[in-house]
């Protein structure tokens, strides 16, 4: 009688952890796909603001808003080329980036 309660007990255990562990991995993949569905929103959002942008400076779209926050992209951009330029004057590597070119020694 002993045996058949530990195995009953014991067997309840096993189907609790493989209840967890089925329950772990669902979450696991439900969060693995949230975080790439974010991802491609993000990414498509970059698209359609680079495309936002090409269109302002093309005349084809006008917004206040746009052009006020191309005029911050272009200065983020400026500073950034600055900082690129001291790293590559000392002789530094750039960290590879994710978008756009490539930043170039400049000439003096």
């Amino acid at each position: 009688m002993a045996k058949d309660a530990v195995g009953e007990v014991l067997g309840k255990v096993l189907q609790l952890g493989r209840d967890g562990a089925a329950r772990a991995a669902r979450l696991g993949r439900e969060r693995l796909t949230l975080r790439q569905l974010r991802a491609d929103r993000d990414a498509l959002y970059r698209k359609m603001g680079k495309e936002a942008r090409e269109l302002v400076e093309a005349s084809e779209i006008d917004h206040p808003g746009l052009r006020r926050a191309i005029v911050r992209v272009k200065d983020v951009e400026a500073r950034i080329r600055d900082v690129e330029h001291a790293l590559l004057r000392r002789g530094e590597t750039l960290e590879p980036e994710t978008e756009g070119p490539p930043a170039e020694v400049p000439q003096e």
